[in-house]
């Protein structure tokens, strides 16, 4: 099936193009963390997110790829494939399956068990003034629940839609809650929990890419490094930086439950020195200087883009390589240049037709995209218009190679005009006067067979 072929390299040039952007966020990050920028690094970790995400590189090969026929191109055709591409992707694809269901329903398990830990959490009977105030502070919209629970030893932000903070049971100084307080509902105001999430997400499906663990940890622990930027220099946080850092410590020398990524805390502790370094040297800047922070998030981008395109080109050049290595050539050349006509009696054939409808322009042209024809099946690709003198070129690639297929045109008077083709090959039908003409193919071989190309009218 085609779109199954699509999806397979959507999610592997997404692989490729998330690689290529954490490989500059992290050249980047050395500079601005050194430059004393550190409120763009924890949001630029969105934008890498993001290179995993759009299908950037699968679009610019999808829009800027052709196959030359002999008549013209077939712009669109992508990925086509031998049998020894069809293999290889084959495994890959099993491989990469495997992996994600495994490693998905390891976290399912994992993450059931830790709710059904917090299923036995309680209220906390907290005066809500505290709470409230540095909500209306922040401007977040909506209520956070808070509850108590023995098994966490410190506090944790989990939920979807709706937030809950879990507090260890014991007894807590005023400086200490509203520490925890600030601290929690930072990470809830800026939608770091959401990051962490994606970034679970991701790692699921691109389990197979070096380069997610390091990913994941740079989310984490530059979250946390916003978190409490964002406590000690954006908020009315009543106590200095150290003391702030003092209850973090406390909150780390408790021996944790463990937890599930997809919650955020004090919980980091090989986290923790460059938690307190990075902050040392934080710098809060002016408007001016503000500037220079968004032009490098700018220049990621940018970079990240151009990059992305150079390879995907690279990626291009390699295929048809590849691919050109590795298709059957078929022995016998001349069979496939022997026209055949005949009358089309439509009762007699098992007809299927393809999902495109309508006239193409003449100079336009058409994708036929993988589809499985099965023994006998005659396939109507679409129909087009065609002047005296133009040819409708007709190029296809047929899976398993060895086997045989009919394709050519059918005039508005029921006149059949085929050649027999194998693996890679391509036709031009010359046209002696205008008229409508419908494209089809019919599998003429014993077992089923896929088919993808395109056709043209020059």
């Amino acid at each position: 099936m085609r779109w199954t072929n699509e999806l397979f390299y959507i999610l592997f040039l997404n692989s490729i193009t998330g690689a290529i952007a954490y490989g500059f966020w992290s050249v980047l990050k050395k500079n601005m963390a050194r430059r004393k920028k550190l409120k763009y690094i924890y949001p630029m970790l969105g934008i890498v997110e993001a290179f995993f995400i759009f299908p950037i590189m699968y679009s610019y090969l999808k829009i800027s790829t052709h196959v030359p026929g002999s008549h013209g191109a077939y712009y669109g055709t992508l990925f086509l494939r031998t049998p020894f591409i069809y293999n290889v992707q084959c495994v890959i694809a099993g491989i990469w399956i495997v992996g994600a269901v495994w490693n998905l329903a390891k976290y399912v398990v994992q993450y059931l068990k830790f709710q059904k830990v917090l299923e036995k959490s309680v209220r906390f009977r907290l005066p809500e003034t505290e709470k409230n105030k540095i909500i209306q502070e922040l401007g977040m919209k909506g209520n956070v629940e808070l509850y108590q629970n023995y098994a966490v030893t410190s506090p944790i932000v989990i939920g979807w839609r709706q937030k809950k903070i879990i507090f260890p049971v014991r007894e807590y100084e005023e400086k200490e809650l509203t520490t925890i307080l600030y601290h929690e509902l930072v990470h809830i105001r800026q939608h770091i929990l959401e990051m962490k999430k994606m970034g679970i997400f991701l790692k699921l499906i691109f389990w197979c890419n070096p380069m997610m663990n390091g990913l994941l940890r740079s989310i984490d622990m530059w979250g946390e490094i916003a978190c409490d930027r964002y406590v000690c220099s954006e908020t009315a946080y009543p106590y200095t930086v150290q003391e702030y850092y003092t209850v973090a410590v406390d909150g780390l020398e408790q021996s944790h439950l463990w937890m599930p990524k997809m919650v955020t805390g004090f919980r980091k502790k090989s986290n923790f020195k460059s938690r307190i370094l990075q902050m040392k040297n934080y710098k809060k800047e002016n408007d001016f200087k503000r500037i220079g922070g968004i032009t490098l998030v700018v220049f990621l981008c940018a970079v990240c883009t151009t990059t992305t395109l150079a390879a995907g080109e690279g990626f291009r050049a390699g295929y048809e390589k590849v691919f050109d290595d590795t298709k059957v050539m078929v022995e016998d050349e001349g069979a496939e240049d022997i026209e055949y006509e005949e009358d089309f009696i439509s009762e007699n054939e098992n007809i299927i037709f393809y999902n495109q409808s309508g006239i193409n322009l003449i100079d336009e042209s058409g994708a036929i995209d993988s589809t499985s024809l099965e023994k006998g099946v005659t396939l109507i690709v679409g129909t087009v218009y065609a002047k005296k003198n133009q040819a409708i070129t007709i190029r296809l690639n047929i899976t398993p190679a060895d086997k045989s297929v009919q394709y050519g045109i059918i005039t508005s008077d029921n006149k059949m005009r085929y050649v027999n083709g194998t693996g890679a090959c391509s036709h031009a039908f010359s046209i002696s006067s205008s008229d409508n003409f419908q494209i089809f193919i019919k599998n003429t071989s014993s077992k089923t067979v896929t088919i993808e190309g395109g056709y043209s009218v020059y």
